[in-house]
């Protein structure tokens, strides 16, 4: 008996049919970001640990996958380990090379990283992640405007693709909104990040319990806390407070040119991110009507965060701030197909050439030759084999189109082009056959 093999649910592998899917929407993803001129970079899976952690380094240190040499004793540990995200990365880059690039530089990135994820379901340890990133040296919040549109038009791309009739909502908020209600109550430092984390929880537990440990937090001051929050952005503002103004004038200016654009957008007072560097607009996408999905996409603006890395090296320096976004593409692929909201089928092919008895291989050849150098997908059979099982092959692989070439097609230069779900049969000529199949898998 064979050895059991090593699938673990928490580094995902997929299906030829999954995986040609994934492959599609990869595409999508980097067609929609390249549409507003942002351009490709690729990092290294591996960094320094000092770069990894220049930031958090207890939070950090848990999750990074160390490297070791062969051996693997403790004094083994390399200097270095695989990413954990993308984002630290593309700082070290920039510090790297920010006499060579171009501001405001717009990035993006799709590749995998390694994270030491709590074991949970859709909660991977290597996954994609598809990050796009505007930094400059001074601000500019036409920007959280420009990257909000970027991932959501990216999204309802992705959602027209796999057929999924359903709306996306972005629900935001700002930091400067959160600091300037901190700064209004004086809490100190320990307060301001309980809040913040009971904040970025606030979906995952009961409203009472919600209410309940922040009255453990701010004591009798959590209903006047509360109703700071409670405003609609078309009222009057009636805050006295010019730093709390300031950050809501922020929202509006975001939220309206989001509406003005057509971007299905709200306030929402409980979109938090505890970590110190989110600085300004801070906003989740998600599946209208299906809040129990969770988060389909996250997107903030950071504070300088190159300046933690620099730290160990340098003394003078440019600052900078960006503002970032990202589609977790494995935990949302996965999510959908749980959900069973993905019912898009992807042949493996576009066409196959059948084997007939009749059929001279030199013609099969040359007729691949041709639909390939015109971008079509062929399956050339190659086996002996009888034509039922070269059809139950070819149901397999839901290829839509067979092509029959025996002697008869061969001498006048001719195919049989035949629909394999329909059963429609017609003959055309082999300088005709790639439009004609290419009309048909449009």
């Amino acid at each position: 008996m064979a050895k059991e093999t090593l699938k673990v649910s928490w580094f995902p592998e997929r299906l030829p049919e999954q995986q040609i899917i994934e492959d599609k929407i990869k595409r999508i993803i980097e067609n929609s970001y390249q549409q507003y001129w942002y351009v490709n970079i690729e990092t290294p899976a591996v960094e320094r640990n000092e770069v990894l952690t220049s930031k958090s380094s207890s939070e950090v240190s848990k999750q990074i996958y160390g490297l070791y040499w062969l051996a693997q004793w403790a004094n083994d540990l390399k200097d270095c380990s695989l990413h954990f995200d993308l984002t630290v990365p593309l700082a070290r880059y920039i510090i790297d090379n920010e006499e060579s690039l171009h501001f405001p530089f717009k990035r993006y990135q799709i590749q995998k990283v390694w994270r030491w994820e709590r074991q949970q379901k859709w909660r991977f340890k290597e996954f994609y992640q598809c990050d796009v990133d505007v930094i400059d040296k001074d601000t500019n919040i036409c920007y959280d405007v420009e990257v909000i549109k970027v991932l959501y038009s990216t999204l309802k791309d992705i959602f027209k693709y796999l057929w999924i009739e359903k709306d996306i909502i972005v629900q935001m908020n700002n930091r400067k909104l959160f600091d300037s209600i901190f700064n209004y109550f004086d809490f100190d430092q320990w307060k301001r990040q309980d809040i913040l984390r009971l904040f970025d929880d606030y979906r995952k537990i009961d409203r009472e319990d919600f209410y309940k440990i922040l009255e453990e937090i701010v004591w009798n001051k959590a209903n006047e806390l509360i109703s700071l929050f409670d405003f609609k952005l078309n009222d009057e503002l009636n805050i006295e407070n010019e730093e709390i103004s300031k950050a809501i004038e922020e929202i509006k200016f975001v939220h309206d040119e989001l509406k003005d654009s057509w971007v299905n957008i709200i306030f929402d007072p409980f979109i938090a991110r505890w970590l110190d560097y989110y600085s300004g607009t801070i906003f989740e996408m998600f599946i209208k009507d299906s809040e129990k999905f969770g988060s389909i996409c996250g997107w903030w603006r950071f504070d300088n965060l190159v300046k933690y890395i620099r730290e160990k090296t340098w003394n003078d320096w440019n600052e900078y701030w960006w503002v970032w976004g990202s589609i977790g593409l494995s935990r949302l692929l996965n999510r959908l197909g749980d959900e069973n909201m993905i019912t898009k089928i992807e042949p493996l092919s576009d066409v196959i050439i059948f084997n007939l008895k009749d059929s001279a291989r030199k013609y099969r050849e040359e007729i691949a030759t041709i639909l390939r150098e015109n971008w079509i997908r062929v399956d050339l059979y190659q086996k002996d084999e009888k034509i039922n099982k070269q059809f139950a092959y070819a149901d397999k692989k839901r290829i839509p189109l067979g092509i029959f070439a025996g002697g008869k097609e061969e001498k006048n230069c001719e195919v049989l082009l035949r629909d394999l779900s329909t059963k429609e049969i017609i003959t055309t000529k082999i300088q005709e056959l790639s439009e004609i199949i290419k009309q048909k898998i449009a």
